[in-house]
C-alpha cells in the first residue's frame, strides 16, 4: 500500500514540474518508465512475500497455531503476533480450567453416587421385609435427601457470591435447627448432643448451616457412645465429639476431595466430600476450618471466624 501511496506522489510530483516546466508530456511518460523499473522488483518482491505468508496462514493446524504462523516482518506484525499469543494463553488456560472442573465434577458424581448406594439398598431390604419399619424407612429416606442436598450443594458451590447473603446470625438457633434437622442420627445411636450459647455473627445462613450439617453428621456417623457438645472458643466455634477419632496420618489430607481415610474405608459409607466441601465454603465465607482428634478418645473440629472477639448471646 505505501509503496502504491509514493507512487502515486511520484506522478503528481513529476505531472506538477512537466506543467510547471512547460515541458512535453512524453517527459512524464519517460519518468513514469524510468520509476517503474525502480519499482517492479519492489512491487515483485512485495507481492511474493505477501502470497507466501499467505500460504502458511492457510496451512496453520488449528490445534498450534503460533508455531506455523509466519515470521514477523515489522514491528506490527510482531505486535499483532503478540496479541494472539496472548489470547491464545487465555484459551489454553480457561480450556485447562474448563477440563479439570469437568473431571472434578465426574469424579465427585461417581463417588456421591456410591454414597446413595447404601440408603437405598436399605431402603429397598426394608421395603422387602413384612412388617416394614416405617421408622428405619424415614431414616434412610432422610440420608438420601440429605445426599440430594448436598450434590445441589456442591452443583451451586463454584458460583457461592451469586448466592450469598450476609446477615446478622446468631449462631445457637441455627445450630439447635441443624441438630433437630439430623436428630434421627443421634436418636438412633441415643448420642445428646449439647449446645451451648453462641456468638452472632455476620454470615450466609444457607452456607453455613451446610457447613455445620455436615460436621454434625460426621460426629453422629462416627461415634458410637458418649456425647456431643458445640460452644464457642476463642475465635472458632468447636464441634467435639467422643467417637473412635482420626488418625494422624489421615489429618494432613482431611479436606482434599474423595478422602475418607482409615475410618471411611472401615466405614464403607463415606464419600470424602462433606468435609471438602465445608473447606472451600467456609473459605469463600472468610472461614476456616481445622481439625484435632485423638484414635479412640474423639474429634474436634474448629470452624475459625473471621471476628477475634464477640458477645455471647
Amino acid at each position: 500500500m505505501l509503496v502504491w501511496i509514493i507512487l502515486l506522489l511520484v506522478l503528481i510530483i513529476s505531472a506538477g514540474i512537466i506543467f510547471l516546466e512547460d515541458l512535453p508530456f512524453i517527459a512524464l511518460l519517460d519518468g513514469l518508465v524510468i520509476g517503474a523499473a525502480f519499482l517492479l522488483p519492489i512491487l515483485t518482491f512485495d507481492a511474493y512475500r505477501w502470497l507466501t505468508q499467505y500460504r502458511q496462514l492457510t496451512v496453520t493446524p488449528e490445534e498450534d497455531p503460533l508455531s506455523h504462523m509466519p515470521a514477523p516482518v515489522n514491528a506490527m506484525d510482531k505486535r499483532y503476533q503478540a496479541i494472539i499469543s496472548t489470547q491464545n494463553q487465555l484459551r489454553l488456560s480457561t480450556q485447562v480450567s474448563v477440563q479439570q472442573q469437568s473431571q472434578a465434577l465426574s469424579d465427585n458424581f461417581a463417588l456421591w453416587s456410591h454414597q446413595m448406594k447404601t440408603p437405598l439398598a436399605a431402603l429397598d431390604l426394608l421395603l422387602q421385609v413384612p412388617p416394614i419399619d416405617i421408622k428405619e424407612a424415614r431414616t434412610e429416606v432422610k440420608r438420601v435427601d440429605r445426599y440430594v442436598q448436598m450434590m445441589l450443594t456442591y452443583i451451586k458451590m463454584n458460583d457461592v457470591n451469586r448466592d450469598l447473603v450476609l446477615t446478622s446470625v446468631p449462631l445457637t438457633p441455627l445450630v439447635k435447627r441443624v441438630v433437630r434437622d439430623l436428630a434421627d442420627l443421634f436418636i438412633g445411636k441415643n448420642l445428646p448432643v449439647q449446645v451451648d450459647p453462641l456468638p452472632t455473627v455476620v454470615t450466609d445462613t444457607q452456607w453455613i448451616s451446610f457447613i455445620f450439617e455436615q460436621i454434625l453428621t460426621n460426629a453422629a456417623k462416627y461415634t458410637e457412645t458418649g456425647s456431643v457438645h458445640v460452644y464457642a472458643k476463642g475465635d472458632a466455634i468447636v464441634i467435639a465429639d467422643t467417637g473412635i477419632g482420626i488418625a494422624a496420618t489421615d489429618l494432613p489430607r482431611l479436606f482434599e476431595p474423595g478422602f475418607s481415610g482409615y475410618n471411611g474405608r472401615m466405614n464403607q459409607k463415606a464419600s470424602g466430600l462433606g468435609l471438602a466441601m465445608s473447606q472451600t465454603i467456609a473459605e469463600k465465607l472468610g472461614l476456616k476450618l481445622s481439625v484435632d482428634s485423638q484414635v479412640g478418645v474423639g474429634t474436634k473440629v474448629f470452624l475459625h471466624l473471621a471476628q477475634q472477639t464477640w458477645k455471647s448471646e
